[in-house]
């Protein structure tokens, strides 16, 4: 029965998308003469709707990204990845935000934050379904004080192109967990 349970719970993390990465060293830059540095994970749900085919819909991949053992001097980089469900061309917006709600045990991000963050293509356009990877860069200058061991901001992506009284915008979050 035991071996049964963990078969369940296996199948079960492959099927939600679970993942843990190992991220290559020239991803994150670290000050001279640190050995430890900061731990990228994404936390990665489906990315679109379980009753929609993945081309249809415009989904956004990671829903989160938890950062650990990050310093003032270091940088982080992970990819935020957009597809376009539409069937004509559609122009986004990629940009920083302050979040609705944080996760418990965080807070949100500090007002500086904002200028630690670099979005490599801040108004993409895409094609119909084509998918793009855009890349967000977290950077703390040496020497600046965080106020919170553990905070959170978004990042935003709107599809500037939709029309009519509705508009959506997808997040993905990231936690920050300073060392």
């Amino acid at each position: 029965m035991s071996k049964l349970i963990v078969l369940v719970l296996v199948l079960g993390l492959l099927v939600a998308g679970c993942s843990s990465i190992e991220i290559p060293p020239d991803l994150v830059n670290s000050t001279p003469g640190v050995d430890i540095l900061p731990d990228l994970e994404p936390v990665n749900e489906t990315p679109y709707p379980k009753d929609a085919p993945p081309g249809t819909v415009t989904w956004i991949s990671p829903g989160k990204v938890e950062v650990r053992n990050f310093f003032a001097g270091a940088r982080a980089e992970w990819n935020v990845t957009i597809h376009n469900g539409n069937s004509k061309a559609a122009e986004f917006t990629v940009k920083y935000r302050k979040p609705d709600y944080v996760a418990s045990g965080y807070t949100e991000a500090s007002l500086e934050a904002e200028s630690w963050i670099t979005i490599t293509d801040p108004k993409p356009t895409l094609l119909p379904r084509e998918t793009r990877d855009i890349l967000v860069v977290v950077e703390i200058p040496e020497g600046a004080v965080v106020e919170a061991d553990k905070w959170e901001f978004w990042i935003s992506i709107k599809d500037i192109t939709q029309g009519g009284l509705v508009q959506s915008e997808l997040c993905s979050r990231w936690l920050i967990e300073m060392r």
